[in-house]
């Protein structure tokens, strides 16, 4: 299937973090984003390798004071990352090409049970995204994150994700590639699940901590459903 193509233009640009940019952004057909919770967009930063691959990159989408005219994209400026760099450099007004929004992060019903959704290191815009669809009553964010992550400010997140009437939970676990990250995740992961009970588990960020919640096993008295997006090591992607 053909791929929906649309193009979106900068209106608002924020510096949020020391390397984070927030990109308020609206589609140039004049189109609503419907929809959006636990979504994303596969966006053309116009670059290309010098392999001939254009640069595009994924990015969650939260929604704008209720306004369905605008989105925000949450931009972590990597080192000598092209497609980030690209867009902390864009001005306002600036247009991209997009597919998407894509995802199925949410279940179609909505979340009409307890759920947890367990968000590691940059997966935190995701949450954020499920949360602004509101009211979240049946809802736990657990953000677990490295202690010298500048991404996102903890008290940002909290307060939108508390102001959903969802529940927010943080904690701290080694940086990406350091030993013991994974074990500790988990074990954060059943505590939350011990105390919240939830019936769904969405999980978003580091492909080597969420993917393996689908084959961990809880107690049958809570989870049924899994449902993850890999941000980053993702081994479905590595095997394709």
């Amino acid at each position: 299937m053909a791929s929906p193509r649309s193009t979106l233009r900068i209106v608002n640009h924020e510096l949020i973090g020391p390397s984070t940019r927030a990109l308020d952004v609206v589609r140039t057909d004049g189109a609503p984003w419907s929809s959006v919770r636990g979504k994303y967009v596969i966006l053309d930063t116009g670059l290309v390798l010098p392999d001939g691959k254009a640069v595009k990159r994924a990015y969650s989408l939260t929604t704008v004071d209720g306004d369905a005219s605008r989105c925000r994209l949450v931009v972590k400026r990597l080192g000598g990352g092209p497609g980030s760099d690209a867009l902390h450099a864009a001005p306002l007004g600036a247009e991209f090409s997009f597919s998407g929004p894509w995802g199925k992060l949410v279940p179609e019903t909505g979340l009409d049970d307890e759920t947890l959704f367990v968000a590691t290191d940059t997966g935190i815009t995701s949450a954020l995204g499920v949360a602004a669809q509101g009211p979240q009553e049946r809802l736990t964010v657990l953000w677990l994150r490295a202690r010298d992550e500048s991404f996102f400010d903890v008290e940002r997140a909290h307060a939108a994700i508390v102001s959903a009437g969802a529940r927010f939970v943080t904690a701290t676990i080694p940086g990406v590639g350091t030993a013991g990250r994974a074990e500790l995740a988990w074990a954060l992961v059943d505590a939350c699940v011990a105390e919240h009970a939830p019936r769904v588990l969405l999980a978003a960020g580091d492909g080597d901590i969420v993917f393996p919640l689908k084959q961990r096993a809880f107690p049958p008295s809570t989870v049924r459903e899994v449902r993850i997006e890999c941000f980053f090591h993702n081994p479905e992607r590595k095997s394709a």
